[in-house]
């Protein structure tokens, strides 16, 4: 049903009558910009971090070689820059400094066996939508598997710190209600993130979903549905008004 609603990327980003993980985190963060954004008057700014792990899921996942270097300052008021990104359009720039490592990680990724034997029997970028709680929710798999026997969904992430790093601050970074979200979504067994370090020597880690885990993400799934419901449904928010908090 999704993958007809969703064409492509651009219908599948554009459509915000769906609640995604990522509009959720944008509340959580900050309810004035997620407004904004819902209304089409506030984008989140592209960053070299995300142009590079936007670069290795293509590569990866989707086997989409679609980069270019650039040792261009990223500076939309360069003329040059800007008719560089005109010539460019459908291309991921880097610098040649995100370049290297861009190579160095696919290049572990794709010599991994244990990721290629995760990756067995799937398919990239699924796009899916359910309710929740009497919301329609949509999110989209990078790399389901839904065969018979199994079902998981793999999410592959880039890191600029250790391993260790992201397994404490996973929870603080709400991915655990990304892998909640998704599972209820595609109705799989485990949620499973594979992540590689952005510098050499490119360690990788596989980082299996508890039970727990996923309990916290159902705990922090509810508590944004309930932000959700009592700023814009109840109609709570008001643009003008200051957050409260207390230190």
């Amino acid at each position: 049903m999704a993958e007809e609603l969703f064409q492509d990327d651009t219908a599948y980003y554009s459509d915000r009558s769906y609640l995604s993980n990522s509009a959720l985190k944008l509340l959580r963060e900050s309810p004035k910009k997620f407004d904004l954004w819902m209304n089409g008057r506030w984008e989140r700014p592209d960053t070299t971090a995300f142009d590079l792990g936007k670069a290795v899921h293509a590569s990866v996942l989707e086997g989409k070689e679609i980069v270019v270097t650039s040792t261009m300052r990223r500076d939309k008021r360069n003329e040059a820059y800007r008719l560089f990104m005109d010539e460019n359009k459908d291309k991921i720039i880097l610098s040649p400094s995100d370049y290297s490592d861009y190579i160095g990680m696919t290049i572990a990724l794709r010599n991994n066996e244990e990721v290629q034997a995760l990756m067995l029997g799937g398919r990239p970028e699924v796009p899916g939508t359910a309710e929740y709680r009497g919301h329609k929710v949509k999110g989209k798999a990078d790399w389901l598997v839904d065969g018979w026997e199994h079902s998981y969904i793999l999410d592959l992430k880039t890191t600029a710190k250790s391993l260790d790093e992201f397994r404490k601050s996973a929870k603080y970074l709400l991915y655990n209600q990304q892998a909640a979200l998704y599972s209820h979504i595609f109705q799989v067994d485990a949620f499973i993130f594979v992540v590689v370090e952005k510098s050499w020597p490119y360690e990788i880690g596989i980082f299996k979903c508890s039970f727990g885990f996923m309990e916290s993400g159902v705990s922090e799934l509810n508590a944004s549905i309930d932000m959700y419901e009592h700023m814009f449904v109840d109609g709570h928010y008001k643009s003008g008004y200051a957050r409260q908090f207390i230190l």
